[in-house]
């Protein structure tokens, strides 16, 4: 565009004429600059707004979540709660200083978060502490506070990963595997291979230890190619409370159930214990069996001596050594004398033959034997070639349950 310089205007008055000379050099000029400026436009290569990017801008986010130098939007001091600072706020970043009410660190560590919305008095989040740990947070419609959940920390993953994997119980806490009646307990347990479990086996399946119910552990180390366990234990406790063990190796097979002994069953051990000099004379006829009396007792730990009786009515089922100590001052010399342990009133055991080589003598023998509870047990001499009536001045015995 070219701007053409006017004519100059000429009167007859020269003041007026160079007033108005001076006004049209004005407009020249201006015109001009603008002119230069319009150029510059045209030749400048820098790229200028386009409507896409209007459109943009239009449709970016408008709506704040940080403060402008991009820290957190919204801060929550220690007075106050991080639920009302939030709760209206849209999807936002907050700072919550040390000792808020209602953060989920310690009272001497502050937090940093972010929230979502999806719609009003709805919010979910995440927000992390200064010593690292993460949490993520809820709130709906109605709710007066907010529900904080913390989220698993590697010291956490760690510690479940190190920790017991395979399963001793069933998710509700009860056994792994349960064996009716008819099953065979050492069978199944078999079956399930190299772990570790709980079972419960009922009274009437087979291979138990007892015919009352039981409740178990077991484990088993290592497996053959069939799956079925061939090293290990099992432990079984019945509803009496008593505790029995078998262990499998493969080499040798099932070991056989072994009930364990308790304090109890050791305390409640049958130990009767007789010594009384002055109160077991007893005269006995050639050929007659003739009972022994003891008299007084040392020990009777179940209380099963009756001294008038001289007899011992056992409360345990079990294997019995049994010592018997006579003495006599005039037993004939040579003479056989059978000693016999009696059980009911008969005759059921002999502990063997007294011989003497002296007519002051003294005998003493033992005997080990199983009795059952309830037996009523007795000892008895019965002289042979003695031609007279023997006295038997001392008698003792020592009665003691081993197993």
């Amino acid at each position: 565009m070219e701007i053409k310089e006017p004519k100059p205007f000429e009167v007859n008055d020269k003041a007026h004429a160079d007033l108005f000379n001076d006004m049209v050099k004005v407009l020249l000029e201006n015109d001009t600059g603008l002119l230069g400026q319009l150029t510059n436009h045209t030749h400048d290569t820098k790229s200028h707004t386009t409507e896409a990017e209007k459109k943009k801008w239009n449709e970016s986010q408008s709506y704040k979540i940080t403060a402008d130098n991009g820290s957190q939007l919204i801060n929550v001091p220690a007075d106050a709660r991080i639920f009302d600072a939030i709760k209206n706020k849209g999807t936002c970043t907050f700072f919550a200083a040390a000792g808020v009410e209602d953060s989920p660190t310690p009272s001497n560590i502050s937090l940093r978060g972010i929230q979502t919305v999806g719609q009003d008095n709805i919010g979910t989040g995440f927000a992390v502490d200064i010593a690292g740990n993460a949490y993520s947070f809820y709130y709906n419609d109605g709710h007066t506070a907010i529900n904080w959940t913390k989220l698993p920390t590697n010291t956490d993953k760690n510690k479940w990963n190190e920790g017991q994997l395979s399963k001793i119980t069933a998710d509700n806490g009860g056994v792994i595997i349960s064996i009716s009646d008819g099953e065979d307990l050492l069978e199944k347990i078999v079956s399930l291979g190299s772990r570790h479990g709980t079972f419960y086996v009922t009274g009437k399946a087979l291979n138990t230890p007892t015919t009352r119910s039981c409740r178990g552990m077991y484990h088993f180390t290592s497996q053959d190619s069939n799956g079925k366990g061939t090293f290990g234990w099992i432990m079984a406790i019945d509803y009496n409370n008593y505790m029995y063990t078998n262990y499998l190796d493969l080499n040798l097979g099932w070991q056989g159930w072994k009930r364990v002994l308790t304090k109890e069953d050791m305390e409640n051990t049958s130990f009767v214990d007789t010594y009384d000099q002055d109160n077991s004379l007893v005269s006995a006829a050639e050929n007659v069996a003739t009972k022994l009396v003891f008299g007084k007792t040392r020990a009777d730990d179940l209380s099963e001596y009756n001294r008038s009786r001289a007899e011992i009515t056992l409360k345990n089922s079990g294997l019995y050594l049994i010592r018997l100590y006579i003495t006599s001052t005039n037993i004939t010399v040579g003479s056989d004398n059978i000693l016999a342990c009696y059980v009911n009133g008969s005759e059921y055991q002999r502990f063997g033959n007294w011989n003497p080589a002296t007519s002051s003598s003294t005998c003493v023998l033992y005997l080990l034997q199983k009795l059952k509870a309830g037996d009523k047990v007795t000892f008895y001499i019965t002289p042979r070639g003695t031609n007279k009536t023997v006295s038997i001045n001392t008698a003792y015995v020592t009665m003691s349950q081993l197993r």
